[in-house]
């Protein structure tokens, strides 16, 4: 039996939080096409509400078509998708690993309202 190495995108989507509904559109979009989502945090980028939220999801062949309906989700300013080797570094501090995904992108496709930029 073979296992076949299987591409991973990271995903970076700028939005504005209201509350927590944000989070759960961007998880239902990808649900909803049956791509399952391995990690994802979120950072505020200024206090007027913008919020970084990064993804990572495996190879899937509905994937082109989630990041098309989540550039046009309400609240949701731009995506990106970054295509490339993902550098893993881990962190060991107080018996807790905690591990940090790097993207080295190849290609970065910018989507804005089912605009393809990139």
């Amino acid at each position: 039996m073979t296992q076949e190495k299987v591409a991973r995108h990271i995903i970076k989507v700028v939005g504005h939080y209201i509350d927590a509904s944000l989070i759960e559109r961007v998880v239902a979009n990808f649900r909803k096409l049956l791509i399952d989502i391995d990690w994802i945090y979120g950072r505020r980028v200024d206090d007027s509400g913008i919020y970084e939220l990064y993804l990572m999801v495996r190879e899937h062949p509905n994937l082109y078509m989630a990041l098309l309906n989540l550039s046009k989700t309400v609240g949701v300013e731009k995506v990106f998708e970054f295509n490339g080797e993902i550098t893993e570094k881990s962190l060991v501090e107080d018996n807790k690993t905690f591990t940090i995904y790097i993207p080295r992108p190849r290609k970065v496709r910018e989507y804005s309202w089912g605009v393809v930029n990139g």
